[in-house]
């Protein structure tokens, strides 16, 4: 019976230490206030909402009676934001918006959950703003539970004794124990960011952010330790290169550490203009992740107008591939851009023909 558990609990051991770690995204220029506050308002336009929906180890196989236990990696996180106002010089403005995610993992169903508010000032470089200067921060609280009527949860208790979330809980602390009750930390995130067009035909945006820099508690209450979160730290660099009058060329490199944990994505994506008149694009790549183990990344999409819709696929290349059965975690995302502009007000013209 143990053994049948074996593999099960090494999961959740997982899934608890992972979720120590923050959220992880294929398509991160879909979730851009996950990536860095400094995008809050980055765009040209009146608004912009949109979601990203992750779902992950969907494929991996348990024995016996683990299996009806056997929950994959769930993400949601939908956001909001808009270049509000305008700054103190006619060239800035300031970004304000909100993102909520809700993260699930595992067979306990440890739940992760986040409402965070960004704003971001935008500095405008030269008379033409060809390069702006940008400082973010996001501010919110995020609450932890996982599922106490789990039927692995007591054995989960009881095998995971060292894992410094649950430090001081006894293996006998059942699933209608009320000390199992949620955690909660606050969330603080800072970051920067420079974009640049480099020519007639090229831009570049490069961006740094700094996550629990406070060093926030993220225990699960009852728990005799507070387990600080490590400090976060994200980079990102983005270059843009139309090549003919229909082709973009965008390759990317993200970097996150986290403590002991690190993680290196290197892409390549494009987009293909079909249709100029209807405003129909296609866009795809590739990408390489390396978080411990490695993921090949198969990215689709298409924009239509102003809705961008992404899809994307990860494929395992590492030790845990024989119980992934080589897939990883598809995602879907769609953002949607706003625009509202005053329409002009035209005195009408009177013509008085000559009689």
């Amino acid at each position: 019976m143990r053994l049948k558990y074996l593999f099960l609990v090494f999961a959740l051991v997982l899934s608890f230490s992972a979720s120590g770690q923050d959220l992880h995204f294929t398509q991160f220029q879909l979730a851009p206030m996950n990536l860095n506050p400094a995008l809050t308002g980055a765009y040209l336009g009146s608004y912009r909402v949109g979601g990203l929906y992750r779902d992950q180890y969907r494929s991996v196989s348990y024995d016996g009676e683990a299996a009806q236990s056997a929950k994959p990696y769930q993400t949601v996180t939908i956001f909001a934001d808009s270049p509000i106002i305008g700054g103190f010089r006619k060239q800035d403005w300031i970004g304000i918006g909100g993102n909520f995610y809700f993260d699930q993992a595992g067979g306990a169903s440890l739940r992760n959950i986040g409402q965070l508010l960004s704003v971001a000032y935008h500095l405008g470089i030269g008379k033409k703003a060809k390069s702006v200067f940008t400082l973010g921060a996001q501010f919110g609280a995020v609450q932890r539970r996982f599922d106490k009527s789990s039927s692995v949860t007591p054995y989960f208790l009881e095998t995971g004794m060292d894992d410094p979330i649950l430090a001081g809980l006894q293996a006998d602390q059942n699933a209608n124990n009320p000390n199992l009750i949620p955690g909660m930390y606050t969330h603080w995130n800072i970051g920067t960011m420079f974009t640049s067009e480099l020519n007639k035909r090229s831009a570049m945006r490069f961006g740094v952010s700094v996550a629990h820099f406070l060093r926030p508690g993220q225990a699960i209450s009852g728990a005799a330790t507070q387990d600080r979160r490590n400090v976060r730290t994200t980079g990102f660099l983005t270059f843009y290169n139309d090549i003919g009058d229909k082709f973009t060329f965008i390759p990317s490199i993200m970097f996150q550490n986290s403590g002991s944990s690190n993680e290196l994505v290197l892409q390549t994506r494009g987009a293909l203009l079909l249709n100029e008149e209807k405003e129909i694009s296609l866009t795809g790549g590739l990408g390489f992740r390396v978080v411990n183990a490695s993921d090949l990344q198969v990215m689709v999409g298409m924009d239509y107008k102003d809705i961008r819709v992404g899809l994307a696929y990860d494929i395992n290349l590492a030790s845990f591939t024989p119980a992934t059965n080589g897939s990883s975690g598809f995602e879907l995302g769609v953002t949607y851009l706003g625009k509202i502009y005053k329409k002009p007000k035209i005195k009408p013209l009177l013509i008085c023909p000559r009689l």
